[in-house]
């Protein structure tokens, strides 16, 4: 069994006498890429600085590497973390200067400072800013310079709160590509938050869906966002058609699902007869002009009612009997030529649409 490098249990978090945080276990595995997920005030950042070991939980327990974490022991283990707050802050001095601040408050020898300078160096890219002072970069080249001196200290753990916040769209994508292909080539054990959905499928390999300070939904990432356990976990992960239906019968290993006069086939397990949710993501939705001759199981002809852009894609939502969300890139939308009020056909694999049995459910999602 692989034990996990840092591990949660029981912690509660109060402030002010309000109940902020409730987890009852979290886990860290070595090489993970965790990412906390979740919309704003749910409690995100005072999890991450529980888990660096920068605030100490009002109950609980932390486990790092299997040993207990307690007052004699908690600054050795800090030192082996690195904590990245989401705005550089850099000292007045050279980039270099501050890139081996951390080392040298450390009291690291001149010979690993030297050694880790030349790798961090290169793995950033900084040799032709390294004499400039910090405060005359760029924002992106700030956020290199800002995520470098935490890679430099090869933290055991490093631990990331909305690292791209204040970047602009075109340098933030350009800085998520950087730092995955860093953890990647470094293997770095990462936790981050975020509340970007692009984010945390970019750079997640697990996710911990945070809500309302609990952790409602936590495994790998791919099972998270395609099986969501609730509507609200579901539209938290870009589900955006959530409708209500009837289980018709169960067949090849398939649900028929009646959604008022329609039908849908769907992946997932129920018993027939029983009330159900269906999820459907709108990337998951083909448009047509005429219905498709294809392996797609489902096929809805619907009325546009409106069209909306956003940037490179056309956001849809068409009135099949019920209300369907889907999603166009912009070339195909002028390709198919569509405006709003017109007629089109949605199609769904029977795969993209997920069933979840009411039973599963909180009573406060179905009324």
């Amino acid at each position: 069994m692989v034990l996990p490098k840092l591990e949660i249990r029981g912690v509660e978090q109060f402030y002010d006498g309000k109940k902020v945080l409730e987890i009852e276990n979290l886990k860290v595995f070595g090489g993970d890429c965790l990412i906390i997920y979740g919309p704003n005030g749910s409690g995100k950042s005072s999890l991450l600085r529980i888990m660096a070991l920068v605030e100490r939980p009002s109950k609980g327990e932390i486990f790092f590497e299997n040993q207990k974490i307690n007052y004699r022991n908690s600054l050795l283990i800090r030192r082996k973390m690195a904590l990245l707050l989401p705005r550089p802050l850099f000292f007045k001095g050279s980039v270099e200067e501050n890139l081996v601040f951390g080392l040298r408050i450390r009291k690291a020898p001149r010979a690993l400072i030297k050694e880790r300078l030349e790798k961090i160096v290169e793995l950033f890219s900084l040799s032709g800013i390294l004499s400039r002072k910090a405060q005359t970069l760029s924002e992106g080249e700030a956020q290199r310079l800002h995520l470098a001196r935490a890679f430099i200290l090869e933290p055991e753990i490093l631990f990331l709160d909305e690292p791209f916040s204040a970047l602009d769209h075109p340098t933030r994508e350009e800085k998520i590509l950087e730092l995955k292909q860093i953890i990647e080539n470094t293997n770095q054990t990462t936790v981050l938050v975020t509340h970007h959905r692009e984010e945390a499928v970019f750079l997640g390999n697990r996710v911990a869906i945070l809500i309302r300070g609990r952790i409602v939904q936590e495994g790998k990432l791919e099972e998270v966002f395609n099986y969501p356990i609730s509507s609200e976990v579901a539209r938290l992960v870009g589900v955006e058609t959530v409708l209500r239906g009837k289980i018709k019968e169960k067949k090849d290993g398939l649900l028929i699902v009646e959604v008022g006069k329609q039908e849908f086939v769907a992946s997932g397990n129920g018993v027939e007869g029983k009330e159900t949710m269906l999820f459907i993501k709108p990337e998951d939705v083909l448009i047509a002009r005429q219905r498709v001759e294809s392996s797609v199981r489902n096929w809805f002809q619907g009325q546009i009612l409106r069209a909306q852009s956003f940037g490179r894609l056309f956001r849809l939502e068409i009135d099949c009997g019920f209300l369907l969300k889907a999603s166009l890139t912009q070339a195909a939308w002028e390709e198919l030529g569509l405006k709003e009020g017109e007629k089109v056909w949605a199609g769904v694999k029977a795969t993209a649409v997920h069933s979840i049995d009411f039973l599963n459910l909180d009573s406060k999602e179905v009324r």
